[in-house]
């Protein structure tokens, strides 16, 4: 145990531990607040997200501010040498292990990455939250259910949640083009004309076609990284969802992740979809659910003013996935697809960055992305069609008292007006690189 402890802590021994890892801003900056208080931080995301090197990031900037290394104690619970029937004697044996090695001293920091792997670890971590104020856990999953409904009340009040997913398009800049990124950074008027929008485009087709996976996102081999990402693939089925489900018909739970990422960002038939795959609606509902917990797809409902009509719609959800680099990894040609990649974006965007809940409308027009407040996102993916687009837009702000709308295209930054209604054509580069807060002020209202 002595040794495992070391291998997975050297920053005890080395004095650059964690100096070859790609910085992650805002995350970093929000963990940071995080840190000095007493609750435990949950980091939840899909695998190979980048939730252990966010955990590794932190433990590099605690060290900078003067915490001691042997005071910060890291360990991957998936390592195959704790055995197959890890339990929470395991995690006494792993924290035992640390305390009578280096038994420290003052505030110290446990980090335990994907921590689902061991039953019951509600029960264990609220045990030694409880008995010792000086400890600080955080913790990794590939869940959104990490905390079981009959367990999630032990750690009501004792625990902060932060979804972690793959790189968005600044981070991607980040790494490939810094100088670019900063340039990006001016006010919407003065970078749209200028020489560093013109840069943006081949980096925003390659993220567009590649996705943001770390691992992927980091190397420039196209057939090594459609492999990494079809193995991506394979493992969240197997060890994500039929391992920990118990699943058996495994091939029918990946013929179902397989079409909904094919079918990304359009409307699901359940019904349908069963008779594709050779079994029931139940059971296609059940597996949904399963790949919506490991953050592989994502579903949106029908928008609607009413709130009971909204949770009593009979409209159907569309599905979008995780990263466009899964699209790429089952479909040889999604380079013609690029209206697919191009709302699967948006949608990433506005769910993962502006952290909005999303719906959609369908009436006499159909919106593609619609906000709580009501607040219509359109997509213009094909430049003829932008008469059209802006005509439903008016439409829809018109017949439901919307002031503004917004329609995402590749090139175009404008502002059509028409009687109180303005609709903000904004370029797909600037809509992935500005904030919620600066694209809406961008309309000038008061």
């Amino acid at each position: 145990m002595e040794s495992l402890l070391e291998q997975y802590n050297p920053q005890w021994k080395k004095k650059t531990a964690y100096d070859h890892l790609i910085p992650r801003i805002n995350y970093s900056e929000r963990l940071m607040q995080l840190i000095d208080r007493r609750e435990i931080i949950v980091l939840q995301g899909i695998r190979r997200s980048g939730k252990s090197s966010l955990l590794k990031l932190l433990m590099k900037a605690l060290m900078d501010r003067g915490t001691p290394k042997t005071n910060l104690f890291f360990m991957n619970l998936e390592d195959y040498r704790f055995g197959s029937d890890k339990n929470l004697e395991t995690l006494d044996q792993v924290y035992q292990a640390y305390i009578n090695k280096i038994d420290p001293e003052g505030r110290f920091y446990i980090f335990l990455d994907e921590i689902q792997e061991i039953p019951d670890f509600e029960r264990w971590l609220r045990t030694y939250y409880e008995q010792n104020e000086q400890i600080k856990f955080v913790v990794t999953g590939s869940s959104s259910s990490l905390f079981s409904a009959e367990l999630a009340t032990l750690l009501t009040g004792r625990q902060i949640a932060l979804e972690v997913f793959p790189f968005s398009f600044p981070e991607y800049l980040q790494l490939h083009d810094k100088k670019l990124l900063k340039r990006l950074a001016k006010p919407i008027d003065s970078i749209y004309l200028s020489p560093a929008a013109k840069k943006v485009d081949p980096l925003l087709q390659t993220y567009l076609s590649n996705g943001g996976f770390p691992e992927v996102v980091k190397h420039d081999e196209p057939e090594a990284n459609m492999l990494l990402l079809q193995q991506y693939i394979g493992d969240i089925i197997l060890r994500d969802i039929a391992r920990r489900y118990n699943i058996r018909k495994i091939e029918v739970l990946q013929k179902l992740a397989l079409f909904l990422i094919f079918n990304m960002g359009g409307a699901i038939n359940i019904s349908r979809i069963s008779q594709i795959i050779g079994s029931n609606r139940t059971t296609v509902l059940e597996l949904i659910a399963y790949l919506k917990e490991v953050y592989m797809v994502f579903t949106t409902t029908s928008f609607s003013f009413s709130a009971s009509e909204q949770l009593n719609t009979t409209k159907p959800k569309k599905i979008y996935c995780i990263d466009n680099g899964f699209y790429a990894a089952i479909n040889t040609s999604s380079n013609k697809d690029f209206a697919k990649r191009f709302r699967n974006a948006v949608f990433q965007q506005l769910r993962f960055h502006w952290q909005d809940e999303i719906f959609y409308w369908r009436g006499k027009v159909e919106i593609d992305f619609v906000l709580k407040d009501g607040f219509p996102i359109a997509v213009l993916s094909d430049e003829k069609e932008k008469n059209n687009e802006v005509y439903k837009l008016f439409h829809y702000m018109s017949s439901h008292n919307i002031s503004n709308g917004l329609l995402i295209n590749w090139s175009k930054l404008q502002i059509v007006a028409e009687n109180e209604h303005k609709v903000l054509l904004l370029p797909l580069w600037l809509f992935l690189t500005k904030s919620k807060k600066e694209v809406m002020a961008y309309y000038g209202d008061d």
